[in-house]
């Protein structure tokens, strides 16, 4: 209502203001415009307080209803936050249960698995699971399979394992194919007699079968005592088997012993001349050793009586009695020089000893020449086999050992031998020189005694 008044104002001097001259119909037509202008905005200044306070209304309302909704939200949201804790908790506490679970699972099937590639790598070596292959090839279908082992899985592996335990306790014979002795496939009359032995007879021949991992088993002649007492219980005429407890490793390390002639074909070529010088070194060795222990040595006693004792034709006739003495030959040679000077006999006597020792030291230098010559031919068969192994691995690698072995086998072998010779014609050497000083140092100390008797008288 003040709005209108106050409009109706300023239109009223502002229309003195423009229009001071106008009619008074032209201002009663514009006071009722003016007055029907302020009655429309009364009525909508009226509508809008009304519309504001029932908006206002409205919006405390929904207010209040948002305020609850928040707080019931939070209550919820608080019941929701201790059951996802109480979740979390059980959450861990699960995954730590399935953790353990799990470890468990993995051990039990770690262990079952490490159970089954023992009991193939046994079934490989097994006399039984030889006649019997579709157990190992049960085997290694269940090493196949992955995840974790079933109830199906563990009675089949039992059933397998509970089967060769019956069967190792039985004695049977069957047709089998073997590889015997040349290499070659036939069938035979298999024995088995538990899980220790399989072998066979042919003719004459027996021989043990050792079982392999894929195919027939190997033939492995017997020999000596053992082949007498396998043919004895082969026949029934025995009750004593001879038995491999080692899975086969013993006829394998029987049938790997090295022959003399095997031997000397794995040391080469090198091989025959390191022999040689063992062969003359040790014949020169023992002829001079027969030598120079018939060489005699003149005792303290005989000694005395030679010089202290004789007169010179006695002393004569007493060294003519005395057989392979090198000192006795020195005092002859001495009594042959009676009469000349001292410097004259010193050197007739050290001629004689120089003369006598020459003969005693006789082929000891081919010894020794020998003894160190054995040794270089071995390290130069070494040097050899080596290069020969270089020249296998360049050619074929070294995915097969095998191919390695004959050099190898000539790098070892030459040095063995030239070691075993050496060693023994040392110490021949040693002790035959030895003996030469002895008889040298006799042969002096008589010398100087003779010189002495001589000169004295």
């Amino acid at each position: 209502m003040k709005k209108g008044f106050i409009l109706l104002f300023i239109i009223y001097f502002s229309g003195i203001m423009v229009l001071p001259c106008q009619a008074a119909d032209a201002w009663d037509e514009t006071a009722r415009k003016v007055l029907s202008l302020s009655g429309e905005m009364n009525e909508r200044s009226f509508s809008s307080q009304r519309y504001i306070y029932q908006d206002k209304a409205g919006l405390e309302k929904r207010v209040a209803a948002l305020k609850k909704r928040i707080s019931e939200n939070t209550r919820a949201l608080d019941q929701a936050s201790k059951t996802l804790n109480q979740i979390s908790a059980q959450r861990a506490a699960l995954a730590d249960q399935y953790q353990r679970e799990t470890a468990d699972m993995k051990t039990v099937k770690g262990s079952f698995r490490n159970a089954l590639g023992h009991t193939l790598s046994r079934f490989e070596a097994s006399p039984v699971a030889s006649v019997s292959p579709e157990k190992r090839q049960a085997l290694k279908r269940l090493l196949a399979q992955e995840g974790f082992p079933g109830m199906a899985q563990l009675q089949a592996y039992t059933a397998i394992v509970f089967s060769d335990i019956r069967a190792t306790g039985k004695i049977e014979a069957r047709f089998a194919e073997v590889i015997d002795t040349s290499g070659k496939v036939r069938t035979v009359n298999l024995f088995r007699a538990g899980g220790f032995f399989m072998g066979y007879r042919d003719d004459e021949n027996v021989f043990f079968v050792l079982p392999q991992a894929a195919g027939p088993g190997v033939s492995v002649a017997a020999e000596g005592a053992v082949k007498r007492n396998l043919a004895a219980w082969l026949d029934g005429k025995s009750d004593v088997l001879p038995l491999d407890i080692t899975g086969g490793t013993a006829i394998r390390a029987a049938e790997q012993h090295q022959s003399m002639e095997t031997w000397v074909e794995a040391g080469g070529v090198l091989l025959y001349p390191i022999l040689a010088a063992g062969l003359i070194g040790a014949v020169v060795a023992v002829l001079k050793a027969l030598h120079l222990m018939m060489q005699n040595r003149l005792g303290q006693r005989k000694k005395q009586q030679i010089f202290v004792d004789g007169a010179l034709e006695r002393i004569r006739n007493d060294l003519m009695k005395i057989k392979r003495c090198p000192a006795a030959r020195v005092i002859e040679s001495g009594l042959d020089s009676v009469g000349r000077t001292i410097d004259s006999l010193d050197n007739i006597i050290e001629e004689r000893i120089m003369v006598e020792q020459g003969k005693q030291e006789r082929f000891l230098s081919v010894i020794g020449v020998l003894a160190s010559i054995a040794p270089l031919l071995g390290l130069l068969g070494t040097v050899t086999g080596m290069i020969n192994t270089f020249r296998t691995i360049t050619i074929f690698g070294t995915s097969d050992p095998r191919m390695m072995s004959t050099g190898i086998s000539e790098a070892l072998v030459t040095t063995q031998a030239g070691l075993g010779i050496a060693i023994p014609l040392l110490l021949a050497h040693h002790f035959l020189r030895r003996r030469v000083a002895l008889l040298v140092a006799d042969m002096e100390e008589c010398g100087m005694a003779v010189i002495a008797r001589l000169t004295s008288g």
